[in-house]
């Protein structure tokens, strides 16, 4: 069956080491600077991009890399894929300088002093909440009482499913038993639901997706089309701050490249699974996987990807998951960079991308 071809392919990425591989215009005689950083036998910094191994949603940081739009930005780059790794800690280790993610599982880990900053808002979808036709659950209200798996108690899932039952009057504090989070792998989770250990599952595409066909679960929520989600960017592109501090040049361009390469998938996403497989970034079929992403809205905005930090951010500040002396608007303000040279967005007319302020 699909999915378990999913998990298999899954698991033996999850086994690679961290790899590195060059873009065209990196070079392999790297050296060291006096901050750690990587820079090339002439000085040119070395732009090092963080990359896990099977996001779908990532598409557009891909074709930054595979269409060459990092490239026509002139920039020496390299991409780091660090597996299943923690993203938030290559950042902090400098183990990478930039990257694509899910916002909601970053506003915590900035509160805490993660240097890094959000630069731009990517797509909209890629999370579900979903249960078994047969489990008399019928809407988030139902959850009440209770199990639901996440990958990780502060992952973006988690975050999504206690906003929106939180929305629903569910009281999902730490203190409370009103609802009860566990964590699977996010390929173990529909495992998890099937056979009883879970309620429901909050799981991001493709796992998501591929469960919900194979075992024709229900979907409670569906970050792609139930609103206030819907009109929301999930996944942003950041930098580190040292980055945006001392190269701001080169956030500016990488922004901008992944603001170009959104646009193009939004209007190629046939061509852009298709590349995703047979580069080897994610599992599955490039059909169903085109299928997907054609749920998304990858119509990239910098003004949206700063308004989603700002919802999460009130959202998890009236949750009690911030401090009590945080102020979500501050926090989004000191966690967002703008360039002046990038615009807001870009739209494909004809074969050219035409920039949209």
């Amino acid at each position: 069956m699909i999915l378990k071809k999913i998990l298999t392919l899954v698991t033996a990425s999850a086994l690679l080491c961290c790899s590195v591989s060059c873009g065209e215009n990196s070079t392999s005689n790297d050296t060291e600077s006096d901050s750690g950083k990587s820079v090339s036998e002439n000085g040119e910094y070395v732009l090092k991009i963080g990359e896990a191994q099977g996001a779908l949603c990532h598409a557009p940081l891909i074709i930054a890399m595979e269409n060459g739009f990092l490239d026509e930005e002139g920039i020496k780059w390299e991409r780091v894929d660090f597996g299943k790794g923690d993203i938030q800690a290559a950042l902090g280790a400098g183990t990478i300088d930039c990257g694509f993610g899910l916002v909601g599982k970053f506003v915590q880990p900035i509160e805490n002093g993660l240097n890094m900053v959000i630069t731009a808002g990517m797509h909209t979808g890629c999370t579900k909440l979903m249960v078994k036709k047969d489990s008399g659950i019928k809407t988030l209200d139902d959850l009440k009482g209770k199990k639901i798996a996440v990958s990780s108690l502060a992952g973006s899932e988690a975050v999504t499913a206690k906003r929106a039952l939180y929305a629903t009057g569910i009281d999902i504090s730490a203190g409370s038993d009103e609802v009860e989070f566990l964590t699977f792998g996010v390929t173990d989770q529909p495992i998890a639901l099937q056979n009883g250990a879970v309620d429901a599952i909050c799981t991001p595409d493709p796992v998501a997706t591929q469960a919900e066909h194979e075992y024709d679960l229900d979907v409670l929520l569906d970050t792609a089309v139930t609103e206030p989600y819907a009109s929301e960017y999930c996944c942003v592109t950041f930098v580190s701050q040292e980055l945006a501090e001392n190269h701001p040049d080169i956030a500016a361009k990488f922004t901008d490249a992944c603001l170009k390469a959104a646009a193009w998938v939004d209007e190629n996403p046939d061509e852009a699974a298709k590349i995703q497989i047979d580069r080897e970034y994610v599992s599955g079929n490039a059909e169903e996987n085109a299928e997907i992403l054609k749920t998304y809205k990858f119509i990239p905005s910098v003004q949206g990807g700063y308004d989603a930090l700002v919802n999460v951010a009130n959202d998890l500040k009236a949750i009690g998951m911030l401090k009590d002396g945080t102020d979500p608007v501050e926090l989004s303000d000191r966690s967002f960079k703008r360039f002046d040279n990038v615009p807001d967005s870009y739209k494909i007319e004809g074969d050219n991308l035409v920039a949209v302020n």
